[in-house]
């Protein structure tokens, strides 16, 4: 389905330099976190996987899921 069949796209936004805000719906959020998720299970099974990448998609993760269930 286009982002016009569906009402708006996601919209990603330059706020300064390096730095994005991102509008989403829920479901195309979860969306991209199972993707990161998924990639973060493929690089974890890859010996030639960047490290530097692999500890970034962690955090980006555990971050993600210390925002969405802070009490956990």
């Amino acid at each position: 389905m286009r982002a016009t069949e569906r009402g708006r796209p996601v919209k990603v936004e330059r706020t300064r330099e390096n730095i994005f805000t991102v509008t989403a719906t829920s479901q195309e959020l979860s969306a991209l976190v199972a993707a990161a998720r998924m990639a973060l299970d493929a690089m974890l099974d890859d010996p030639h996987a960047p490290a530097e990448a692999i500890r970034l998609l962690e955090r980006v993760l555990g971050d993600y899921d210390a925002t969405i269930r802070p009490h956990e």
